[in-house]
C-alpha cells in the first residue's frame, strides 16, 4: 500500500513540473515575440516618419511657390485696376467736354462728327468699363485664392513644424536609449571582469544587452542546481540590475538537442524553463529588483546559435541568455502623438 501512494505522489510531481512550465513558455514565447515586433515597428515608424516630413517639406516649396505666383498676379491685377480707373476717368473727362460742346454747337456742321466720335468715346468707355468690371472681379478672385493659399501655408507649416518636433523626439530617444544601452554592456562587463571569455559574453544585439552564460558557469550536467561560481556571477548581475530599474529583464534557458528525461523533467523544454526560473529566483534574491521587471522563459534545443551536432556546438548551445533591454514607454508615447 505504501509502495502505490509513493507512486501516485511521483506522478503529481512529475505532472506538475512537466505541464506548467510549458504553458508558462507558451505565454513568454507570446510576449517575446511580441516586443520583438514592437521593436521592429520602431524603426519602421520612424522610417515613416521622415519621409512625411519630405513629403511635407515638398508640399510646403509648391505652396509657396503657388503663394508668390498669386501675389505677383495679384499685383499686376491692381496695377491694371489701377490704369483702367484712370483711362476710365481720362474718357469720362473726353466724354463730357465733347458732349458739352456739342450741346453748345448743335447748329455747327460739326456738330455730327462730334456726335460720331463722342459715340466711339461712349463705346470704348463702356468697354472699358466692362473691362474694369472683369479685372475687378478676377483681382477679388485672385486676393481670396491668395488668402486661402497663405492660410494653408501657415497650416502647413505648423504640421511640418510638430512632426519635425516629433521626429526630433524620437530620434532623441532613440539616441538615449542606444547610449543607455552601451552604457549598462559596459557597465555589466566590468562587473563580471573577473570571470573568462570561455565563462560569458556581454554583448549588444538588436538593441539589447545579452548576458550569455556557458552551461559550465552556472549547472551541472543535466542539472538545474546553480552552482556557486554562477551565484557569484549572477549576485553581480543583480546588484547592477537593483541601479538600473527602468531596465526589463529577460532570463532565457537553452539547451543543445540532445534528448533529455529524468524521472522529474520531462524534455529539454522543462530542463530550459527550469534553469531559467532558477536563475530567475538568484537574481531577485541577489538584489533588490521588483518582480515584474523579469521574464523567464525556456528555448530548450530551437535557437542554437551554432548549428551542426559537434561536441563544440553543442556546448556553445548549451547557455543561459540573460536580456537587458531598455523602458521603451517613451518612445511609444511620441509614435501615438503622430
Amino acid at each position: 500500500m505504501s509502495n502505490f501512494k509513493i507512486l501516485i505522489f511521483l506522478a503529481l510531481v512529475f505532472g506538475l513540473f512537466s505541464c506548467v512550465p510549458l504553458k508558462q513558455f507558451q505565454e513568454l514565447e507570446d510576449r517575446y515575440d511580441s516586443n520583438k515586433s514592437e521593436l521592429r515597428s520602431l524603426k519602421q515608424n520612424n522610417e515613416e516618419l521622415e519621409v512625411k516630413n519630405n513629403e511635407l517639406s515638398s508640399e510646403l516649396e509648391r505652396l509657396k511657390s503657388a503663394v508668390d505666383k498669386l501675389e505677383k498676379d495679384t499685383v499686376r491685377l491692381a496695377r491694371k485696376v489701377w490704369s483702367l480707373q484712370n483711362r476710365n476717368k481720362e474718357l469720362s473727362g473726353q466724354y463730357n467736354s465733347y458732349l458739352d460742346e456739342m450741346l453748345k454747337n448743335n447748329q455747327d456742321k460739326s456738330s455730327g462728327d462730334l456726335l460720331k466720335h463722342l459715340q466711339t468715346l461712349h463705346e470704348e468707355l463702356q468697354k472699358r468699363e466692362d473691362d474694369l468690371i472683369a479685372a475687378e472681379r478676377e483681382l477679388e478672385l485672385k486676393k481670396s485664392g491668395l488668402d486661402q493659399a497663405k492660410s494653408n501655408l501657415m497650416a502647413m507649416e505648423q504640421e511640418l513644424e510638430q512632426r519635425n518636433k516629433r521626429l526630433y523626439e524620437l530620434e532623441g530617444a532613440l539616441a538615449e536609449k542606444d547610449s543607455l544601452m552601451n552604457a549598462l554592456r559596459t557597465t555589466v562587463a566590468d562587473a563580471l571582469t573577473g570571470f573568462n571569455d570561455d565563462e560569458l559574453a556581454v554583448h549588444i544585439k538588436n538593441g539589447k544587452v545579452y548576458v550569455s552564460m556557458e552551461e559550465k558557469l552556472l549547472f551541472s550536467s543535466g542539472s538545474y542546481q546553480v552552482s556557486a561560481a554562477g551565484v557569484s556571477a549572477l549576485n553581480k548581475i543583480a546588484g547592477v540590475l537593483e541601479q538600473k530599474k527602468d531596465i526589463n529583464v529577460l532570463v532565457e534557458g537553452h539547451t543543445d538537442d540532445v534528448p533529455y528525461k529524468s524521472t522529474v523533467l520531462l524534455d529539454n523544454w522543462d530542463l530550459s524553463v527550469k534553469r531559467a526560473t532558477s536563475v530567475t529566483r538568484i537574481l531577485l534574491k541577489g538584489g533588490n529588483i521588483e518582480p515584474s521587471r523579469i521574464t523567464a522563459a525556456g528555448r530548450s534545443e530551437y535557437v542554437p546559435i551554432q548549428n551542426g551536432k559537434t561536441p563544440e556546438a553543442r556546448k556553445k548551445n548549451r547557455r543561459t541568455e540573460i536580456i537587458l533591454s531598455p523602458n521603451l514607454d517613451q518612445i511609444f508615447n511620441i509614435l501615438e502623438t503622430n
